[in-house]
């Protein structure tokens, strides 16, 4: 299909003619707004629509690796990826997905190895463990391209890392937690920290504790007990958490298995007193949203990640400058009232 710059202004909330003068150089634009534009031509792939089809041409091989959730929310990256062969084609490229088990460094060591044999360079989703750096920095030695995205892999020879400031996002999610709250003296917060291994969401426990401390320090931090992994068990957590905390009056969950603690919030009857800040926003997590199970969604842009990540690969195979056509992926805030 193709893409419009009329499809850019909508993207960007601007006008076509702010779009033309981004695009065509012509200035007057501030530079917020300019970043806003480019991030939006990024996201709907606005540049690679205007190459010819490459499809008969395919030079590069890039494969992401992805964890296995029975969440499904990296089926989401899965069906993007796949959705968007054709203007990958246009580059050349043919993108494949591969999924392994989430709990397993082992086993993410184990397929990256794996996929590296036949691969031009690869993009996963980090667990920050010794096997896996150990893994990465072998093959980023042999000269191909890695690159970790959504969660990061600490000290690695890795490219780049695509995705969100986690700690920002942690910092945003306290902030807005505290303003929700603003007319309590007091009471208690349970935070339900995400996947061991998982730096980014250690990044916006870290986050999130230090804004609450910082400049909420009246409430209650109440860490949950990891793992929950699932929206059974967070579920049946939540439920426990509910009738057993009378002073709860916040939930912030920094990983997955949000439907299970909204179902339970929504089960108890509990939206008007229990202000509940959650991530990704999906085809699920959207309709809790009008019924208030969900306050707040902290989403990232998957497109946008997916296609940066794709760009630093092909750069990194030509031997070109690794610089990105728009920026990293900002922190989007999503309410009932903003969402369609």
């Amino acid at each position: 299909m193709k893409v419009t710059l009329d499809d850019v202004a909508e993207k960007a909330n601007v006008s076509r003619a702010t779009v033309d003068r981004v695009v065509n150089g012509r200035g007057n634009v501030k530079k917020s707004t300019a970043e806003r534009v480019h991030r939006a031509l990024f996201s709907v792939n606005y540049l690679t629509n205007l190459l010819p089809d490459q499809s008969d041409k395919i030079v590069n091989k890039l494969d992401f690796i992805f964890p296995t959730l029975k969440t499904g929310y990296f089926e989401a990256f899965v069906r993007e990826i796949e959705k968007s062969a054709p203007a990958f084609a246009r580059l050349s490229t043919r993108v494949v997905a591969h999924m392994t088990d989430s709990l397993s460094a082992e086993a993410l060591a184990d397929k990256i190895s794996e996929v590296g044999k036949d691969s031009d360079g690869i993009a996963f989703v980090a667990l920050d463990h010794p096997i896996v750096r150990e893994a990465v920095d072998r093959l980023a030695d042999s000269g191909l391209g890695m690159v970790s995205i959504v969660s990061d892999l600490s000290r690695s020879r890795r490219l780049a890392y695509v995705g969100l400031d986690n700690r920002a996002a942690g910092r945003t999610a306290g902030t807005l937690m505290g303003r929700f709250l603003a007319g309590h003296t007091g009471g208690a917060i349970a935070l339900f920290p995400g996947r061991l291994n998982y730096r980014g969401h250690e990044e916006r426990e870290a986050g999130f504790r230090s804004v609450i401390q910082e400049k909420f320090g009246r409430f209650t931090i109440i860490i949950m007990p990891t793992p929950q992994y699932n929206n059974e068990n967070s579920n049946a957590q939540t439920a426990r958490l509910l009738a057993n905390t009378p002073d709860l009056i916040g939930i912030y969950n920094t990983g997955g298995a949000t439907e299970g603690i909204a179902d339970a919030i929504r089960s108890a009857n509990k939206q008007a007193d229990v202000t509940f800040i959650a991530h990704e926003l999906t085809s699920v997590t959207r309709g809790y949203l009008f019924d208030q199970a969900i306050d707040v969604i902290i989403n990232q842009d998957i497109r946008h990640e997916i296609f940066n990540a794709v760009e630093l690969l092909i750069r990194h195979k030509r031997s070109e400058p690794l610089h990105i056509h728009g920026p990293q992926p900002r922190v989007e805030i999503y309410l009932s009232e903003n969402v369609y």
